[in-house]
């Protein structure tokens, strides 16, 4: 987007007590003056440290100004959209998801998750959701025209209707989510957008047309007309779907930009909107000029010193860091110091076992869950890898409420104990968690249905098999040898593994329900086969990248996203031990095909383990070198 200096200022509810918080932000130098057609830019957020994501998007209804609104409550104004106050900084029982403007450009609503409403400057309460504990979560809000009124309605499909807005029924969307609502101007019925592009139609709202459900990336939102002749659906990715008088004036689309679509909002006169990222960027359309392209500039710095082979690391929702040490730990790291959070005495640590991956429940902020997979000694005598989920509690001080909800994957106890353990987890754009298993340098584990060991799963939260696994299984595909690392495409969500060769191909895979991946090492534990073995299984799938002679030892990897990347945004990086680099990896359009565009690193911190994106939009690596002489580096890109 144009680069220029911007001002923004955040209050938070110190202010209503007289004593606000202001940030000055600055994003670069003055921009361009805007053509006669351009979309007013009013500054933003992006490059600055969030301390919650940005949720919500809404512009004045005169078009000179909009707001930012925060997980944590926050709101932030640009150009003549006034403060009027905000919940940052104020114990809120679930999150925001939203902000609705008032008609006269003067108040605003932010909604919660739970349907709590907050009202500000014109803006009066007319009811919320609050106190019910029995709903779906509160996805879309919308307020009438009048301004006396409001719609909220759930993930689910119900439609819930205060002041002088009238119900008109709800709808019950099948393999989607309800993500917007919006009504015409008589207020005489609404729009319903689901997360698949399709839009319902209740009351007299004129049905536009829709998607049919084929959508590239999730819709986001729908917001209509100022006559209400039509209306656009926003996608996650930046593209914009109109229909009926809604003009296309642009979108994003493939180009690269911060963060994920998460809020638009259209000019009065129709004539451009913008769209809003999760990272605080705002795109105007028509008038958005991006970044120029080029390979970006890496800065590394060091966030954690003195660990000892720290193998995998994720963020909660308010930007703490969880980490686990190979050794049997599971930290946090708070503010300038890193806390133990458990060292759970049934860890087993030997060679490749011991502590592994780690994730992050996308629901953290309700529920406190994380997961990880660690080599146990539960029962005695009879070691395994588990997937265990556990509490965080409030203070960052401690974990509770273990639950063992995958047990049973294979441990190498015949040869070197702990070879091969896997063991990656990773929440997919579907919700539900996916593990990445090793087959315990055992010959018969990969092909064996029965076997957890040697394949990607696919479950839920309880360690259950999720919908669509091949044969009800907890598997999702086969084949495998020793899978690293999981990482989701943005925008597509095709989920792609990174695992071990033998002597030779290490393999980046597109995984597809139910594919076999072709490791077969029988009779014994004999890795002179193929790693993908056509001979005996015509129909295995092949991998979009593989090392050849020899191998680099290919581990954790991530998808670089915003424009901070340039010409990297999109791709995949990916973390190697034996070479100890990192290297980049551009993918076609199909998503069948590597190529690597770069290495960086070579050799400068040691073998490097695990790359994770953060949600200030830098790259986290973790080195394994071992003996304490561990780091956790930050890279950022410009």
């Amino acid at each position: 987007m144009t680069a220029r200096r911007t001002t923004a200022t955040l209050f938070t509810v110190a202010a209503m007590i007289g004593a606000a918080l202001v940030a000055v932000v600055v994003t670069g130098p003055a921009g361009r003056a805007a053509a006669a057609t351009d979309t007013a830019d009013h500054g933003d957020l992006e490059g600055e440290h969030l301390k919650a994501p940005i949720v919500g998007f809404a512009a004045r209804p005169q078009g000179d100004g909009y707001w930012l609104a925060g997980s944590n409550g926050s709101v932030y104004h640009f150009g003549s959209a006034r403060w009027r106050g905000s919940m940052g900084g104020q114990f809120l029982k679930a999150p925001i998801v939203g902000i609705a403007v008032m008609p006269d450009g003067d108040g605003y609503y932010l909604f919660g998750r739970n349907g709590s409403v907050y009202h500000f400057g014109s803006a009066r309460w007319r009811g919320s959701l609050g106190s019910r504990t029995d709903l779906a979560p509160v996805t879309a809000m919308a307020v009438t025209h009048t301004g006396l009124g409001y719609w909220l309605v759930t993930a689910d499909g119900k439609v819930f209707a205060f002041g002088d807005a009238e119900y008109f029924g709800r709808v019950r969307p099948v393999g989607a989510t309800v993500v917007g609502i919006d009504s015409p101007r008589r207020d005489d019925g609404y729009w319903i957008a689901y997360s698949d592009g399709r839009v319902a139609v209740r009351g007299s709202a004129p049905d536009r047309g829709d998607s049919g459900g084929s959508v590239v990336s999730r819709a986001v939102g729908i917001v209509a007309t100022s006559g209400g002749g039509g209306y656009w659906v926003p996608l996650a990715d930046g593209h914009v779907l109109n229909y009926g008088s809604a003009a296309h004036r642009g979108g994003l689309g493939s180009s690269r930009f911060s963060g994920s679509i998460v809020g638009f909002d259209r000019r009065p006169d129709n004539l451009g909107y913008w769209l809003a990222s999760s990272r605080g960027a705002v795109y105007p359309e028509p008038g958005t000029e991006l970044p120029p392209r080029g390979v970006p500039t890496l800065s590394v710095t060091t966030v954690v010193a003195g660990l000892t082979i720290p193998w995998d690391l994720g963020f909660s929702d308010d930007g703490t860091m969880l980490v686990t040490q190979r050794i049997g730990q599971i930290n946090a790291r708070v503010g300038a110091s890193t806390r133990v959070l458990a060292a759970p005495a049934d860890v087993v640590v030997a060679s490749e076992a011991g502590m592994m991956g780690l994730a992050v429940d996308p629901e953290f902020a309700m529920n406190r869950r994380i997961y990880v997979c660690m080599t146990s000694s539960l029962p005695a005598g009879s070691d395994d890898v588990r997937v265990v989920r556990f509490r965080v509690n409030e203070a960052y001080t401690g974990l509770t409420n273990r639950a063992d909800i995958v047990t049973g994957l294979p441990v190498n106890t015949s040869g070197q104990l702990g070879r091969h353990s896997g063991c990656r987890p990773r929440f997919g754009p579907d919700g539900y968690l996916w593990v990445g298993t090793g087959d315990a340098a055992t010959g018969t584990v990969p092909q064996n249905d029965n076997s957890l060991g040697g394949k990607v799963l696919r479950i839920d939260t309880s360690g259950a098999a999720a919908p669509g696994n091949p044969g009800g299984h907890r598997w999702y595909t086969k084949g495998h040898r020793n899978v690293q690392g999981l990482a989701f495409q943005p925008g597509t969500g095709r989920a792609y593994s990174v695992e071990h060769g033998s002597y030779r191909d290490d393999e980046i895979n597109l995984l597809v329900g139910g594919a076999n991946y072709g490791w077969d090492p029988v009779p014994g534990y004999d890795e002179s086969v193929p790693m993908t073995d056509l001979g005996k299984f015509p129909g295995a799938r092949t991998a979009v990248w593989s090392s050849g002679d020899p191998t680099v030892a290919t581990s954790g990897a991530a998808f670089l996203e915003g424009a901070q990347w340039r010409d990297w945004h999109g791709a995949l990086a990916v973390a190697t031990l034996k070479e100890s680099d990192l290297r980049i990896f551009r993918l076609n359009g199909a998503g069948t095909v590597a190529q690597t565009v770069a290495v960086r690193f070579d050799g400068t911190y040691g073998r490097l383990r695990t790359a994770e994106l953060g949600p200030d939009g830098a790259l986290y690596l973790t080195t394994s070198n071992g003996s304490g002489a561990d780091r956790i580096l930050r890279v950022t890109a410009t």
